[in-house]
């Protein structure tokens, strides 16, 4: 599979607002917050506190993105605010290409760790075994944060 990663160019917007809705995973209130990061990461090129990238496969096609930034008032901590990937394309590397293109471009800035937090609802149980699988350590669970029953759980990655 030929997949490279770029930053995300506005031509991605749609392809991606598409790929959050048919993954299934995400409730409406989820939707909009990844697509206001992609507008003021689109709107505002001057910004540093969202960086995004678009996955895109051998027919210059979105098949995945991810939405990243430096944790505010930190040495080195960054967070992974966002990660999806087209249905079909799941469980073929592209979220791992993905991850990896974020740890590669953190490093050059001298990070220490990466943070990613997610729901701790059944529809995230892949979330949280590919956070796993690529390094991650739970580092927090903060019960009933989203709602009663919602965990929020927080992922944390290391950087030597």
């Amino acid at each position: 599979m030929d997949i490279k990663v770029r930053k995300m160019l506005g031509e991605d917007r749609e392809a991606i607002r598409s790929i959050l809705l048919r993954t299934e995973v995400f409730n409406q209130d989820e939707i909009d917050c990844a697509m206001e990061l992609i507008d003021i990461y689109l709107n505002n090129p001057s910004q540093k506190d969202y960086l995004l990238a678009s996955a895109i496969n051998g027919n210059n096609e979105v098949v995945g993105y991810v939405c990243y930034g430096k944790a505010p008032l930190t040495h080195g901590a960054y967070d992974l605010y966002w990660i999806a990937v087209e249905p079909e394309y799941q469980r073929e590397g592209v979220g791992r290409i993905l991850l990896n293109y974020v740890e590669s471009e953190i490093t050059k800035l001298s990070a220490r760790m990466l943070l990613a937090e997610t729901s701790s609802r059944a529809v995230y149980e892949k979330t949280r075994r590919f956070y796993i699988k690529n390094g991650f350590s739970e580092e927090a669970r903060v019960k009933d944060f989203y709602s009663t029953g919602d965990d929020k759980v927080i992922y944390k990655k290391i950087f030597p």
